[in-house]
């Protein structure tokens, strides 16, 4: 059901949104959460296509999103539903619930977003298109302070990525997805076979273009919060060695056996 307080759309996993497990990654829950709230944007008119013609760019600053031990696998159908539950003077907040289409919940979050003057190249003031933005403050799907992440102390490991073509958006700089895949490439595969994420947080703090060459340090975070936990923290610095974005994730162990063959629908 589409309408102009909340937007739902339907997709079904493609090979290119699994891992070896078949279960969903989380960057293809952020990619299904950019491309809802796009579509949902276009309705209101507030697209990328209709900013431009008012020298303004929508740039997402931060996302974050917690996964249910439930997990969507190759084949399934989602819906991934949109809204916006704050909005302030520079910026403001959409949420997502992702279920699959037994209506079983997969993940739920939210991203902050703001408007970029493109001719002097700083936020600009939603204050002209507050009236536009439909707001269902009384439906949060979490609270919207920002997190802070933990410093890390030795890396885990370091991997550089030179930025090329693929990993450009249509504005000409880096992908917000491609930090997160940098990311997840640093990780231990052995470990995320035998393990489910419970949480990301990503915050994007600089642009990054073609030719760049990112270096991404993986630390290993102090757990104090709960037995069997385990927390990471990757930070992607640029050339010049200013932060380009930091990703914060949690793992649990995997408990459960998925029979895929099982699952799959069958034509």
């Amino acid at each position: 059901m589409n309408n102009l307080t909340q937007y739902t759309h339907r997709y079904s996993l493609t090979a290119a949104d699994i891992d070896t497990r078949y279960r969903i990654t989380p960057s293809a829950v952020l990619l299904y959460y950019q491309d809802c709230w796009a579509r949902y944007m276009s309705c209101l008119h507030l697209a990328a296509f209709d900013m431009v013609k008012m020298n303004r760019m929508w740039v997402i600053t931060e996302f974050n999103a917690w996964f249910e031990q439930q997990t969507a696998l190759w084949s399934d159908d989602i819906d991934v539903t949109i809204w916006n539950s704050e909005v302030g003077t520079l910026r403001f907040y959409a949420d997502f619930r992702l279920r699959r289409s037994d209506g079983v919940e997969v993940a739920h979050g939210y991203g902050c977003w703001t408007l970029l003057d493109t001719e002097v190249h700083r936020l600009a003031m939603l204050t002209p298109i507050v009236s536009q933005i439909p707001i269902l403050p009384e439906v949060i799907a979490e609270t919207h302070k920002k997190r802070r992440f933990p410093i890390g102390s030795t890396p885990l490991q370091q991997i550089e990525h030179r930025v090329n073509p693929i990993n450009l958006d249509f504005n000409g700089h880096v992908n917000n997805r491609t930090y997160l895949s940098i990311a997840m490439q640093s990780a231990d595969e052995a470990f995320m076979d035998t393990h489910n994420i419970r949480c990301i947080a990503i915050h994007w703090q600089k642009e990054t273009f073609l030719g760049d060459t990112l270096l991404c340090c993986m630390y290993l975070l102090p757990n104090q919060m709960e037995e069997k936990l385990y927390r990471y923290l990757h930070t992607i610095n640029r050339n010049d060695g200013q932060t380009a974005a930091q990703v914060y994730s949690e793992w649990v162990p995997r408990t459960e056996q998925i029979d895929v063959a099982a699952h799959v629908k069958r034509e």
